[in-house]
């Protein structure tokens, strides 16, 4: 069993005296928190209930809202926090699908923040179009 850790502040046990451990491996997420609302300023009481009511969909940890079942406490994972802004996200005007070959153009990235998907959709093969 576990010793239940103190509540002072233990130097000792610092990774490091850099602000927000810069430079390190797994530095603290303030800002993956500061962006994450950033991104998805837009919608931010959306987002908000993301955080505090839903699910991580980016990690295989059991989540309720702002707390996992791995540690005790609030715990919001960058994973999560990165993908906040795909889940906010508003859909994107379907005239951008009259022409695939211009997103053929695209990288990911760019396609990613075109928005989501207004409803499902198909396309044939050959067809320039989706349904």
């Amino acid at each position: 069993m576990l010793r239940k850790p103190k509540k002072r502040w233990t130097p000792s046990n610092w990774a490091s005296w850099k602000h927000f451990g810069i430079g390190e491996q797994y530095p603290n997420n303030y800002w993956e928190v500061l962006r994450a609302f950033w991104r998805s300023r837009d919608r931010l009481p959306y987002a908000w209930n993301i955080l505090n009511k839903g699910v991580c969909d980016g990690c295989a940890l059991g989540t309720t809202g702002m707390q996992d079942w791995t540690l005790e406490g609030i715990h919001v994972c960058n994973v999560r926090l990165r993908l906040l802004r795909m889940n906010t996200m508003s859909a994107f005007p379907p005239q951008l699908l009259e022409d695939v070959g211009l997103l053929q153009t695209q990288n990911g990235a760019s396609l990613r923040e075109l928005g989501r998907l207004p409803h499902p959709m198909l396309r044939q093969r050959g067809e320039k179009v989706f349904d």
